[in-house]
């Protein structure tokens, strides 16, 4: 990195290269907007049903009502390289 804050770059690039970096940084925001929508989209709520044990009620997930946590939230945390044992805690519903 130069004193400017810039990394020079000596090689040659092709045409595709250089227009895929140039919308890199769109397309990086986009995608985080979009995990992020998924994310709040698959969220934990009461299953409403009856159960024994009141202190840990069944949740399912309010947007494909899987179990939770629901596939889509345990793919998601998987690919962000969060432990196993953060993905089975239930967050607040």
């Amino acid at each position: 990195m130069n004193h400017e804050g810039y990394v020079p770059i000596r090689t040659r690039l092709a045409v595709e290269d250089l227009d895929f970096l140039a919308d890199a940084r769109a397309d990086l925001l986009r995608f985080s907007e979009l995990g992020l929508r998924l994310l709040d989209l698959h969220q934990p709520r009461d299953a409403g049903g009856i159960t024994s044990d009141t202190a840990h009620p069944i949740l399912r997930c309010r947007s494909c009502m899987w179990r939770w946590p629901c596939p889509t939230f345990r793919a998601m945390s998987e690919s962000f390289g969060l432990p196993r044992s953060d993905v089975d805690l239930p967050e607040s519903a």
